[in-house]
Parts: structure tokens; sequence; C-alpha cells
């Protein structure tokens, strides 16, 4: 009887540790599969501190620069901002086994800047720049001819820092930072909002801004 008993302990542990094995054997294989239907969100950007919300759920807030993200292959709505600028958006198709790259630009809310007058010694200097070209054609050929009458109301255009998917224009009563080479323009920020100002670019975060008749440097 003794030793039907232990025959039926040894039965019983081997059940135990088959379905053990059968547990783990899922879970990697469950894990595998997952991994492989997913694909890999970069977010390349300097910036630390950034709030990201992947298909309206918040992630943790970031504090490395470059933070990334596995996510199910298909499309996703990514939302990034800082405190105190205007949030960047962008819809994203991500592809399974593929890094998808994506570069947020951050526009404050409050741009500063401060007015030149006629006897700062650079105002000559400054107001000839406005008599060159400011409507670079080679630039614009980069924004789509989807809204042509957008297109032709643009009166001065330059590219955003060093970047060549972003360009600064002036447009109406406004000068704003617009996101191009994409298949949809989905951002597009504000940077200065006057009468009908013309600009031209001091240097990878400012603009001098001419509107009405005053000279202007924008730090953005």
């Amino acid at each position: 009887m003794e030793i039907m008993r232990k025959n039926k302990q040894k039965k019983k542990h081997s059940y135990i540790y088959i379905f053990i094995l059968i547990v783990i054997l899922a879970v990697v294989l469950t894990i595998t599969y997952k991994n492989n239907q997913e694909g890999t969100l970069q977010i390349e950007s300097l910036d630390e501190n950034l709030i990201i919300f992947i298909d309206n759920q918040r992630e943790s807030s970031q504090q490395d620069i470059n933070p990334s993200f596995d996510l199910e292959e298909g499309k996703h709505t990514i939302v990034i901002s800082k405190d105190r600028f205007w949030p960047w958006i962008k819809d994203v198709n991500i592809k399974k086994q593929t890094t998808s790259k994506i570069q947020p630009f951050f526009i404050p809310q409050n741009t500063s800047g401060l007015l030149i007058g006629e006897t700062d010694p650079e105002y000559t200097r400054i107001i000839s720049l406005f008599q060159k070209d400011i409507t670079a054609t080679s630039t614009l050929a980069n924004i789509p001819n989807e809204n042509l009458s957008f297109k032709e109301s643009i009166t001065a255009i330059d590219y955003y820092k060093n970047r060549q998917d972003v360009v600064i224009i002036s447009s109406g009563d406004g000068i704003y930072a617009l996101e191009i080479i994409s298949n949809n323009i989905q951002n597009f920020q504000p940077i200065y909002r006057g009468k009908n100002p013309i600009f031209v670019k001091k240097d990878s975060s400012s603009i001098y801004v001419l509107d009405d008749n005053n000279l202007m440097l924008v730090n953005y």
C-alpha cells in the first residue's frame, strides 16, 4: 500500500511539473507572438520632461532624451507636449518588427521679443535683409499643393532651425512653424500674431519681424 501511495504521489508531482512547463511554454509563446506583432516608436528629441500621450493614454513623463515605445502594428495617434509650449500631434503607422522615428518640434505659447528702433546701429542693416527674396521658391516647392490658395498667401518662408521637414512662414496676420514633407500637414504652430508681418531668420532660435513699419526681434 505504501508503495502504491508513493507511486501516486510521484504521478501527481509529475502532472504538476508538466502543468507548470505547459504554462511557462504558453507564456513564452504568447510573449514571442506579441513581440513579433509589435513595432518600435522612437521619439527623436533632445528635450527632457516630455509629456507623451499614445492613443489618448498618458505615458509617464519621460526624463530621458529619445524615449522609445513598443506598440502594436497599426495606426497610432501620438501627442507630445512640454510645459508652456504648443502640443505636437502626429498619426504614425507602426509596422511590426520595424522602428518608426518621429521628431517633434516645440514653439513656446508665449514667444518673447523686443522692438528695434531706427536709432539702433543695426537698424539699417537689418531692414536691408527684407529687400532680398524672402519667399525662396525652392523651399515653397516642398509644401503640398492641396491648398493652393494658402500656398499663394505665403509672404516669407525659411527653414525652422536646421531641419528640412519644418518651415517658418508668414501668411496673413501671423507667422507660423509648419510641418512639410508629409502626406498630411498635422502640425501648424503660431510664433507671432500681428497685422501683416514678414520675417527673415536671424539664427536657429530667433527671427527679425517687420510688421506695420515696426521692426522686432522675436525669439521662439
